[in-house]
């Protein structure tokens, strides 16, 4: 029983979830059948299956959502499921490529939606999902592949608010091994193995790097990229912190001084790093109003940027309501 004691050591190490009540995503396949069987396991914890039926796969997702039910019933474990259609509705003018990709995100955002709506209706601590190391080094490469910064660098978070990640530490390897030893069924998504998805053509790429050990490296890598990001988040409050000359929360206003603001290098990055979260996500945009006269307005969705003599400053707009 190495690995189910393995696994049971590093999840109590890095998450408290003594008398906690939790939501495990299950969508039959081998991670969150593993995941599901680790947290029944753990003792003082109480647990409730979800799943999330999309009909994209005809009458294999309804045996995926069959197959959860059997098994919850076996075990007297709570079940809740969401069922959605996703195939409607699409644009016939899409290619094959791009209706794959609005699946996807439109699937992604469904289900996150309804975890929201479940830790917010429901006497739910966490809820825990099925993503693995591989996963997370998967993601490292599509966000490289993309652009992106240290943030999107770090791969999938394993905890994340009130979203958990357990298997974040263990390689597929590892979840294959924790399941032939103990027995586990699950069903195979034949999806995970069409080259149509980035996913499953990185996952492709990187199986023999990966099965050839080095995923210790990576593991390590992706922890000191937290930490740098970490730092980064720090440095950036700090200078938050010494640019702000006034800042009120309701109603909503932020002045900064833009001397102190110009003399930031490299200047574009700053600019986003303090203006995104506003929705002013182009530096150049920024800079145009930095070099324009008082009284120029920049507006985001739901703010507005106001040029001031010496100042810039950041208001709620009224065009968002």
């Amino acid at each position: 029983m190495f690995y189910k004691q393995h696994f049971l050591k590093i999840i109590n190490q890095k998450f408290y979830l003594k008398n906690k009540i939790i939501y495990v995503s299950v969508s039959s396949g081998l991670d969150s059948m593993v995941l599901l069987d680790v947290l029944i396991q753990i003792f003082n914890l109480t647990i409730c299956v979800i799943h999330c039926n999309f009909n994209l796969r005809g009458t294999d997702s309804d045996k995926d959502e069959l197959f959860i039910q059997e098994f919850c019933l076996k075990h007297k474990i709570l079940f809740k499921s969401k069922n959605l259609n996703l195939n409607l509705n699409f644009n016939p003018n899409l290619n094959p490529i791009q209706r794959n990709f609005s699946i996807q995100m439109m699937a992604r955002k469904f289900r996150y939606d309804w975890f929201k709506y479940l830790l917010n209706n429901s006497y739910c601590d966490y809820i825990a999902l099925g993503h693995n190391l591989d996963d997370s080094i998967e993601t490292f490469f599509i966000n490289l592949i993309r652009g992106t910064g240290i943030k999107g660098l770090i791969g999938i978070n394993h905890f994340q608010k009130k979203i958990i990640r357990p298997l974040s530490f263990f390689s597929k390897k590892e979840i294959i091994s924790y399941a032939q030893e103990n027995h586990i069924k699950w069903r195979e998504d034949n999806s995970n193995y069409d080259h149509k998805y980035l996913r499953n053509r990185i996952r492709f790429f990187l199986k023999p790097i990966l099965d050839y050990k080095f995923s210790n490296g990576f593991k390590k890598s992706i922890k000191y990229l937290d930490y740098e990001s970490v730092c980064s988040k720090t440095h950036i409050d700090y200078i938050y912190n010494s640019i702000t000359i006034e800042k009120n929360k309701s109603p909503f206003f932020f002045k900064i001084d833009i001397k102190k603001l110009l003399i930031l290098y490299p200047i574009n990055t700053y600019l986003f790093k303090i203006f995104n979260i506003y929705g002013f996500s182009n530096p150049k945009d920024l800079k145009k109003i930095l070099n324009s006269k008082s009284g120029k307005k920049f507006f985001s969705k739901n703010y507005c940027l106001i040029r001031e003599k010496t100042t810039l400053v950041v208001v709620e707009s009224i065009l968002s309501t």
